[in-house]
């Protein structure tokens, strides 16, 4: 196919009270004119921006993040860029994100940018929609209130709807190069920042360039577009561009081109209060020619609002009205809405907006609409309005959209009527929006549009409530809508508080339902006991006869949280009555999670493979039957149950596919979707892929809630304490915050803080940091053992040995004592989680706990191990970490040690070069400072050849002999010196012999003596 024409998909800007308006017409009266003046001040960056359309045209595809405060020339620029692109040929796309207050559009750029693409270019718009069927549901014709209901209802799910705009991006590069430009995106949504950020880290060799601007000065530090720019910005192949104010000489430039004929003074006292801003200096301007640049009353009001109005206040009262009537609806608005919301006469009206174009605060754009100058502009009048004006005029809009006189969105509707009083209106339009924004998966939005009309409900007169949404079930989209978004304690706050103004009267299936919900939030933040006593209670006002769904949903429910407590017995039952119900109606399909709950059994019942099998014929039928919940509850478990049995392969898959599906349904933050990637990011931990564990935990390009931020936060830290990072220990606090909501949290966090501190052999720190999570374990959790235990256990130990040897005698006894405390903490686990329970990692952390126990009566020379068995213990831990990297190469360092000491070197050779090149290749940087401390020792220093006589005394010693001597002024014996130092006890006799012999005394304490006198700085004889 051939260039687009130069008036096609060229630069737009569509109108808010519709925000998808005139979208039928051609597309060629889209046309913004470049103004007559050039481009002033500009030139770098204009020269950057062509060069990145050049590389979409070529071969390459090319993203920037365009920013700058309001008024810089963002907008003037992008201009400039896109008649570029046209020059190029390209395929122009151009979508806005508008301001609605608390709550977006979701995909407003995308559904403006598509819907002028199908007015431009039916023809291609119409392959794109074959191939990539749910872009029809951004199309603007599918998303105004009114619009005929589509044939197909299907609900297309987030990866299923930004797959597809990939896809059509690309399907659009592959005709022509293209360059997107989204503008204003410090007003987007949660969604349309999610899609972005897919895209720019997606979009590769399609031809395309995509320009993303938005205002620095709207930026504030909690504003959720800063974080997604951080991430945005370490993407390969993003660039970044701040536009900078202008300089005074093109200030001077820019005022010139306008108005050459302007005094020097009052070019001055422009330059003075403009600080650059190429808008400001424009206002400042038109300021001055409006009421003489020569006049005593040409001094210019201080603020830019001022400024605004007093060109306002040039206008008649008919323009004035219609310009406030068109900032009430956003910078942009279709004429056809103007007329519709608009006292004035169609005559009247096209005189009033011709005088506010002439005024340059209205333009033109195309033939059907106008748009603010610039947005301030629009804001700066809207401000402006008195309260009266405002409720009136929001109201105009509100009556010709509820009565589908101009098209519009429900969230428009809620707004305006929200704005305009209306408050039957709004709550029913705030309903709707929030069942629109969780049909294409977006569940922050919908938790806030339905938490809108939560706020509106009693304020609702008594006939509108009489016809409204039952109160209790708003009360349960909005819980089901917060804990989607992974606000799970909001889910759990706002059923627990619609149980408490529940009337004593109400039905009972309606406390069931709230209990119900409280049951299934609680769970998921460690409150299992709250929800099992809600379920319980739950059940017992459900009857038995007739058999329903609802009994079984909750049944199942109730069977799952028994199952999480240890119930196992009670959860078969609950979950068998489940199944029984669902057959008994027919429809055995609803028992899902009940049959899900069986088979989580049938695994602890030591038939781990039996259950896996059954865990993913309950998937595929949860995915047939469109099950979201119970699809990824599936999904997760296949992982678990993968992970358990060591198969890390299958595990990565089962917990890759949840992860994404529960992305594709808004759910990410949610329980499986969340824990699904924290497990993954364990997975690729053991299997020795860290890059790969550190991608799936970083999240600088999301904007997750905080419980999120901080279970991934602790996810990270595996890779991150193993590499040395002692800046976990900062985000501690955040982490500690979330520890009781969520073990798994304190469980991932606390072992790794006691690695960093047995790296800087803070023993002390270590061991706090395994009792601090004992204490809480037992604390949420009601129980002194739990399955990481065993690790922790194992830590522990290491942590005392890593200072054990060169302790007093009276310190190593003491730490045997700590020690065995922590060995019999492990062997508790043991006992309570049986050895036919455990799975292949588990049984290594039994092996590597009887390893460490072993060490460090070892190094303390506690009855110590017999050597061979102390090796054994060793080979036993390599085995059995097979499938584990690090800690396998971490087992080879400590058998290398007890090698080494036992005159095997060459046996530990060979083992610390294996760990070596695993610890170089993870950059493992404390396992790689053991392994060089075991490598031999440096050769003695060579001696000095300008002394004749061969040296005596301390001098004679040589480094090794040194070090030997010190662990003599110690009270170290052979054996424990030979396991400091790595070194055999036939090693360490040699030395201290050698030692006696050139300090020309007869016993170990002697040669103490004489070193401790050497420090004090006597003279040996």
């Amino acid at each position: 196919m051939g260039a687009a024409p130069a008036a096609v998909l060229d630069q737009f800007v569509g109108g808010v009270g519709n925000p998808f308006d005139s979208v039928s017409g051609s597309g060629h009266d889209e046309v913004v004119a470049l103004p007559d003046r050039p481009l002033i001040g500009r030139t770098e960056e204009l020269t950057e921006l062509t060069d990145l359309l050049d590389r979409a045209s070529s071969s390459s595809t090319a993203a920037l993040l365009l920013s700058g405060d309001a008024g810089v020339g963002k907008t003037r620029l992008l201009t400039e860029v896109l008649s570029r692109a046209a020059e190029r040929s390209m395929t122009r796309l151009v979508g806005h994100c508008i301001s609605f207050g608390d709550v977006g559009l979701p995909y407003l750029p995308f559904s403006e940018a598509f819907g002028r693409l199908a007015a431009a270019r039916p023809e291609l718009i119409e392959q794109i929609l074959i191939d990539f069927p749910p872009i029809a549901r951004l199309l603007p014709q599918r998303r105004v209130m009114g619009a005929a209901p589509s044939a197909d209802e299907v609900r297309y799910d987030w990866s299923e709807l930004f797959s597809s705009v990939l896809g059509a991006l690309g399907r659009i590069g592959q005709t022509e190069p293209t360059v997107f430009v989204i503008e204003d995106a410090h007003w987007a949504d949660q969604s349309t920042r999610d899609l972005i950020g897919f895209l720019l880290t997606r979009l590769d060799g399609e031809h395309v360039t995509m320009i993303v601007s938005y205002r620095t000065d709207d930026l504030n530090r909690r504003h959720p577009l800063r974080t997604a720019v951080a991430g945005w910005s370490r993407l390969p192949g993003v660039q970044r561009m701040q536009l900078a104010p202008l300089g005074t000489e093109d200030v001077r430039a820019l005022v010139a081109s306008i108005n050459p004929q302007l005094s020097p003074a009052a070019v001055d006292r422009i330059i003075a209060r403009s600080d650059g801003n190429a808008f400001y200096t424009e206002e400042l301007l038109a300021a001055c020619e409006q009421r003489g640049a020569d006049q005593s009353d040409t001094s210019v009001p201080p603020a830019l609002a001022d400024l605004l109005l007093v060109r306002l206040d040039s206008l008649s009262s008919q323009a004035r009205d219609a310009v406030r009537l068109a900032a009430v609806a956003g910078r942009r608005v279709p004429h056809e809405v103007l007329a519709v919301v608009s006292t004035l006469s169609a005559a009247d009206l096209d005189d009033a907006l011709r005088e506010a174009v002439d005024a340059h605060i209205l333009e033109p754009v195309g033939q059907t609409r106008y748009a603010f100058r610039h947005a301030l502009l629009g804001e700066a009048i809207y401000d402006d309005l008195l309260p009266g004006e405002r409720v009136r005029m929001h109201g105009a809009y509100t009556a010709a959209l509820a009565q589908h006189a101009i098209a519009g969105t429900a969230a428009e509707l809620a707004r305006h009527a929200r704005e305009s009083h209306d408050l039957d209106t709004a709550f029913s339009a705030s309903v709707r929006a929030g069942d629109e924004a969780i049909a294409v998966a977006a569940p922050q939005e919908g938790m806030r549009q339905y938490e809108t009309a939560l706020e509106l409900h009693p304020r609702l007169t008594s006939q509108a409530a009489e016809s409204a949404i039952d109160i209790t079930e708003l009360v349960l989209r909005t819980a089901d809508a917060a804990s989607a978004a992974g606000h799970m304690s909001r889910a759990l706050a706002l059923a627990r508080d619609a149980l408490a103004q529940l009337p004593p009267d109400a039905p009972p299936v309606t406390r069931a339902a709230l209990l119900h919900a409280i049951g299934i939030h609680a769970s998921t933040i460690e409150g299992e006991r709250e929800a099992l006593e809600a379920t319980a209670e739950a059940l017992a006002l459900i009857p038995h006869e007739p058999p329903t769904e609802f009994r079984a949903e909750v049944a199942s429910s109730h069977a799952r949280i028994l199952a999480q407590l240890g119930r196992f017995d009670d959860a078969e039952q609950w979950a068998r009555e489940a199944v029984s119900i669902t057959d008994a109606l027919g429809k055995p399909g609803l028992s899902t999670d009940a049959r899900t709950t069986l088979a989580i059994l049938e695994r602890r019942l030591g038939d781990p493979d039996e259950a896996r099998r059954r865990i993913t014929e309950l998937s595929v039928l949860a995915h047939d039957s469109g099950q979201i919940g119970e699809e990824l509850r599936t999904l997760f478990q296949l992982g678990v149950v993968s992970f358990g049995l060591g198969d890390l392969d299958a595990a990565r898959d089962a917990y890759t596919r949840c992860w994404h599906r529960a992305q594709a349904t808004g759910r990410e933050w949610a329980a499986y979707g969340l824990d699904s990637r924290v497990h993954l990011a364990l997975v690729e931990f053991q299997a020795g892929n860290w890059d790969a564990s550190a991608n799936v935990t970083e999240f600088s390009t999301e904007r997750p809630p905080t419980f999120a931020e901080a279970k991934l936060t602790a996810a990270s830290f595996a890779v991150r304490a193993a590499r040395g990072d002692v800046r976990i220990v900062d985000a501690m606090p955040l982490l500690r915050r979330h520890w009781r909501q969520d073990g798994l949290t304190a469980i991932l966090s606390l072992p790794q803080l006691a690695e960093l501190r047995i790296q800087q052999l803070d023993t002390t720190a270590a061991l706090d940091a395994i009792d601090e999570l004992a204490a809480l374990i037992a604390e949420i959790w009601q129980q002194s053992w739990f399955s990481a235990g065993l690790r922790v256990s194992a830590v522990g130990l290491s942590a005392i040995s890593a200072t054990v040897t060169g302790a007093t005698q009276g310190e190593r006894d003491r730490a045997i004592a700590i020690g065995l405390v922590q060995y019999q903490n492990g062997t508790t686990t043991l006992s309570k989680q049986k050895m036919s329970k455990l799975g292949p990692e588990g049984r290594a952390w039994q092996h590597r706990l009887e390893a460490e126990w072993a060490r460090l009566r070892w190094l303390a020379d506690a009855d110590p191990p017999d050597i061979e068995q102390h090796i054994q213990l060793w080979r036993g831990c390599i085995e059995a970490f097979s499938g584990e990297v690090y800690e396998q190469a971490r087992s080879q360092a400590r058998l290398a040690a007890v090698l080494i000491a036992a005159g095997r070197g060459s046996e530990a050779t060979e083992l610390i070069q294996a760990a070596l090149g695993v610890a170089t290749r993870l950059r493992a940087n404390p396992l790689l400072a053991e392994l060089h401390a075991l490598v031999a020792p440096k050769p003695a220093a060579t001696r000095s050849k300008a002394t004749e006589s061969a040296p005596v005394g301390m001098a004679a010693l040589t480094a090794r002999e040194r070090d030997v001597l010190a662990q003599l002024v110690e009270g170290l014996t052979n054996r424990q010196i030979a396991r400091q130092l790595y070194i055999s006890d036939k090693t360490v006799s040699v030395h201290v012999s050698n030692i006696l012999a050139k300090l020309e005394v007869g016993s170990r304490g002697e040669a103490a003596a004489v070193a401790r006198r050497s420090e004090q700085g006597q003279t040996i004889g």
